[in-house]
């Protein structure tokens, strides 16, 4: 139902601005139309335009917007025309039956009786967020959402579409709570997106064609395996994975010369340089305050951007040029070009042995032999770039400046996890006693950074995915303790967060008093602030969560045992 969106495309539209849009679409990627609208700010977020599909075909909409005088149009009569013309955000999607949720048997484990409640109340929210979509609600080609053909859970708040790394985390309740034909529709689409585009996008919107996310979808299926034992599965998924591991070796390879030696890595790279749509104004004011008339510099300014938000942390000090500039300036500095991530790299480790396993259980020794290859190499590459053997932490490294970027993240950690117990104990035990230290500083949880600048991706904000890598890395090195601490800590942030926004327990916690909600599932939290939701980044902190939900229910399965009930700070 979808026309064939370009990647690329080459575009004027009336700032003067050329360059390569993400799609071809006149109204969601590119024109005088988005162009008008997003620098009007009609909305508070620019993500809701974009995401609002026609009422009437694309040439009536472009009919109307010359009619009301195009890019010369008044603020009047553009709020007019775009209520008139586009429907609601999500009015494409319905909520979808889920199969029937029973208790799940890890649950039985925690024994905290309040944990254990929450984590059944926990299960019980998937209905919330499951989603299908009816594109025949709308006209053809009147939307700016990719076609995807099965249920599927999304993170929640402004972010009604499905996301590629969100989806790997939510997958680790979603199978827990033994929803295994969700957790196959879930992954099934993100395969369809790579066989249609020959990569997962960032999100299933035609605006997000030009990037993608951090690639787990090899990890993906391999979980599924792990919880269906579904070998006609992998088989079906195992040649859209290679094709998906070539995007990433074709876009995204560099190279790097240490030691004498050239090693091949990866970065994040996205060949745009005009703004991103769902973010037009914020990016093409950034570009401007850059420099008043510089179009190479506004074009550098546009590819890093969007680079970033590939690499799901948009924004943090880790992309930028001068991490210590003031608030204002930091992105005026960005350089995520210039940078190879360390957890890009372990990512990709992790995609080619999860390859290379899957290989073995579709019978196809030659393929399981190439990957296993391929790993082995990448993880001597990484060591050789990206490990500080004085301190034992993997850092980032500096194309321009050809060195380490020094600064500790929680990134630093995800190679413990990919690369299992293959370090020398002493050496883990100065990484983990490191990150004790930070943590006692941090009661709500590890934070992104150790640096705090307004970025939501930065301190103190602590997010559900580098608890479930803080915690994956440290059990992989038998450093139980710390995981342990990280698994209460979260629990404590995402139950106490709950907790004060209305959350309650029939018959074992009451609600607040002068509270109306009924709880909210925050998508990040505080670190200095146990029961805090984060802040700063481009938009509002989010609740639902998808991510927040399943790394919860891996964690009672993985140490219910030991958990005890939170004590919330007084409100």
């Amino acid at each position: 139902m979808h026309m064939r969106y370009t990647y690329y495309v080459l575009l004027v539209f009336g700032a003067g601005v050329m360059g390569r849009a993400p799609c071809d679409s006149p109204i969601y990627c590119q024109g005088d139309l988005l162009h008008t609208v997003q620098m009007a700010k009609l909305f508070a977020d620019d993500k809701t335009f974009v995401d609002r599909p026609m009422l009437q075909p694309e040439a009536s909409v472009l009919a109307e917007f010359a009619r009301i005088g195009g890019a010369n149009a008044t603020r009047a009569a553009l709020e007019l025309f775009v209520e008139e013309n586009f429907g609601s955000a999500g009015y494409e999607l319905q909520s979808a039956n889920i199969e029937a949720i029973h208790d799940p048997s890890f649950l039985d484990r925690v024994q905290d009786p309040v944990v254990q409640a929450f984590g059944r109340a926990v299960h019980g929210m998937w209905g919330q967020l499951v989603r299908v979509q009816d594109l025949s609600r709308v006209c053809p080609n009147c939307s700016s959402m990719l076609e995807l053909k099965h249920r599927f859970v999304v993170p929640g708040g402004r972010f009604v579409e499905p996301y590629y790394w969100d989806t790997y985390f939510a997958l680790e309740g979603v199978l827990r709570s033994g929803l295994h034909e969700l957790a196959t529709e879930s992954i099934r689409n993100l395969l369809d997106l790579v066989t249609k585009h020959g990569f997962v996008p960032n999100g299933a919107r035609v605006y997000y064609l030009s990037r993608s996310q951090p690639p787990l979808l090899a990890l993906m299926v391999k979980l599924h395996y792990e919880f269906t034992h579904d070998a006609s599965f992998v088989c079906e998924a195992l040649p859209v994975l290679r094709r998906e591991h070539d995007y990433w070796m074709d876009k995204h390879k560099v190279n790097v010369l240490v030691s004498d030696r050239v090693w091949e890595l990866n970065r994040y790279f996205v060949d745009i340089d005009v703004p991103r749509p769902e973010s037009y104004s914020d990016d093409y004011e950034l570009a401007r305050n850059v420099s008043s008339s510089d179009e190479r510099r506004w074009t550098q300014v546009y590819a890093d951007i969007t680079a970033a938000a590939e690499s799901g942390w948009d924004f943090s000090s880790r992309w930028v040029r001068e991490p210590d500039a003031p608030p204002e300036r930091l992105l005026q500095t960005i350089r995520t070009r210039d940078v190879v991530p360390v957890d890009l790299n372990a990512i990709l480790y992790q995609t080619e042995m999860a390859i290379a396993e899957l290989a073995v259980v579709s019978n196809d020794p030659a393929l399981a032999a190439d990957f296993w290859r391929q790993a082995e190499t990448r993880h001597e590459a990484i060591d050789a770039v990206m490990l500080d053997h004085e301190s034992g932490l993997y850092f980032d490294y500096i194309l321009s400046d050809q060195r380490q970027s020094r600064d500790f993240t929680a990134a630093s950690l995800w190679p413990y996890w990919a690369f299992n117990a293959t370090h020398p104990d002493q050496q883990t035990d100065s990484v983990f006693n490191y990150v004790n230290h930070i943590l006692d500083a941090n009661p709500g949880g590890l934070p992104a950074t150790l640096r705090t600048t307004g970025q939501q991706w930065d301190a103190p904000m602590a997010w559900p995915p580098q608890q479930y890598v803080a915690m994956q890395s440290a059990l992989s090195t038998n450093h139980t303790h710390l995981a342990q601490r990280v698994a209460q800590m979260y629990v404590n942030s995402v139950f106490c967060a709950w907790y004060a926004t209305g959350g309650s327990l029939a018959g074992i916690v009451e609600k607040k008093a002068n509270v109306a909600d009924s709880g909210h599932m925050f998508e990040k939290f505080d670190s200095t602030r146990v029961g805090s939701a984060g802040g700063g980044g481009e938009y509002t902190v989010q609740d639902g969560f998808g991510w927040t939900n399943g790394v919860l229910l891996w964690v009672l399965d993985k140490f219910g045992h030991v958990l005890s009930a939170p004590v919330c700070p007084p409100s």
